[in-house]
């Protein structure tokens, strides 16, 4: 009966936002996605919560923007004419490439039933992005940046807790109980949590870019401390390395140096203490680079699953979400002995090609060639030259700091998505690729009442 309850009242707060503050929806999916912990909040609904796992906030939310954006088109002409620049738009014409990839692929699919599934979330997905790229503009480009940062820190007590009682206090019931604790607040998986941790990081870089004041600064500094403490916390491999590279991303895109050497001093200071406190996640982080032992073998098996798919179907792979019936069917014989028993893969790129052939992996690098180019798109009209700061506060500029943002999260995701397996799934990725495309709006594009 309680979960009734949440669920009516949750509805009731969409749709008031929907109507009156429809804006705020966008901010809100950012906040949504860290709490996974949501579907327990909610009563089931038999058969369609286990095929689209609609019942989490995150998912509600995803309706309910893309609903508003629908209701927007149909009475506001102004509208109708942004959705033809963002359909236009070539960021949107590689992903819309993609989907059609994927739903091209139930022709010849190992499993049509888990083709037609995957190639449904894809179109949730791309119509969310579509949907806040019509509800946003580069006036409001800073405020899921914001979003994310504040609920990572909000996330920070929790997580302490969980680290120092060790009661963690929400896990998936199919979710590896490990032999150590990883901390992951209200997410079903440390990794996926530390990733969020890694886009807040990002945030924190792109919101110090936007403040003169120091005493501001400092606080986004002590910040980037809890933050650090959190990812620790998480001993999640993955997480770290993907800290490092997107830290090596920032030196090149922003000029950062002060804070990204900061948060490297911060992150030498964090784990001293966090390993003194805690010293079994030394033994953990150290076996990232140590030789492949009895847990890894069965990823690495996997990964070679993977490559014989694509092996034998290299142009056109097995069906977009195969993967798990073309691995039960011809490989999982050799994965008795294994404790967690993994039948899907954990790297999106060796998925892709096990899925989608050379076509689906032309897809991905054509999404990032694309990305890329926007990027520079925002740098030349910017006007930014090196680590100059003089025009860092003029609209022009701004937009290649904050795109640089938006990238560096979709980076974060990819390469995290290497070891996790969420890419595309992930719906920070969509939004970040949103804002990419509504950083080109201007306040005069802006719906008017928002």
């Amino acid at each position: 009966m309680i979960q009734w309850i949440v669920l009516v009242i949750t509805v009731l707060a969409l749709v008031s936002l929907a109507i009156y503050r429809p804006f705020w929806l966008v901010p809100l999916l950012a906040v949504a996605v860290a709490l996974e912990i949501s579907s327990s909040w909610y009563p089931g609904l038999g058969q369609l919560r286990a095929a689209l796992d609609l019942v989490t906030l995150t998912r509600m939310t995803t309706v309910v923007i893309i609903l508003t954006a629908g209701v927007h088109l149909l009475f506001k002409p102004a509208i109708r004419q942004k959705l033809v620049a963002i359909i236009k738009d070539p960021l949107t014409i590689v992903l819309f490439i993609f989907m059609l990839l994927g739903a091209v692929s139930v022709l010849y699919s190992a499993d049509s039933g888990k083709t037609v599934i995957e190639t449904v979330r894809l179109a949730v997905m791309f119509l969310l992005m579509i949907s806040i790229a019509l509800l946003m503009n580069k006036r409001r480009a800073y405020i899921p940046l914001q979003a994310v940062h504040i609920t990572a820190l909000l996330l920070a007590p929790l997580a302490l807790y969980e680290g120092i009682t060790g009661n963690l206090i929400w896990q998936g019931e199919t979710l590896l109980r490990e032999q150590i604790l990883r901390v992951n607040a209200t997410f079903v998986d440390p990794n996926i949590f530390a990733r969020f941790i890694v886009l807040a990081i990002i945030a924190n870089f792109i919101l110090q870019l936007k403040t003169r004041d120091r005493q501001i600064k400092t606080i986004y500094m002590a910040c980037l401390a809890i933050l650090l403490a959190e990812l620790l916390l998480t001993s999640s491999r993955g997480g770290l390395i993907t800290l490092v590279i997107i830290l090596v991303a920032t030196l090149i895109l922003l000029p950062n140096r002060k804070a990204v050497l900061w948060i490297l001093g911060l992150g030498v200071l964090c784990g001293a203490i966090v390993l003194f406190l805690r010293p079994d996640i030394w033994d953990r982080m150290i076996s990232v680079t140590q030789g492949l032992g009895a847990s890894n073998a069965q990823r690495v098996y996997l990964w070679q699953a993977a490559i014989a798919m694509f092996k034998d179907n290299i142009l056109t792979g097995t069906g977009l979400g195969s993967f798990q019936t073309v691995f039960l069917h011809n490989f999982s014989h050799v994965l008795s002995g294994f404790r967690d028993g993994a039948t899907v893969s954990h790297t999106t790129v060796l998925t892709i090609a096990a899925e989608l052939g050379l076509l689906g992996l032309a897809a991905l690098a054509a999404v990032w060639v694309v990305l890329i180019s926007k990027l520079l798109q925002y740098f030349t009209l910017s006007g930014y030259k090196g680590h100059d700061l003089r025009n860092m506060f003029d609209d022009s500029v701004n937009l290649y700091f904050v795109g640089s943002g938006y990238f560096l999260w979709a980076l974060a995701i990819f390469i995290s998505s290497q070891g996790e397996g969420r890419f595309f799934e992930d719906p920070l990725l969509w939004l970040s690729c949103a804002m990419l495309i509504a950083l080109k709006f201007s306040r005069g594009n802006y719906i008017r009442g928002f």
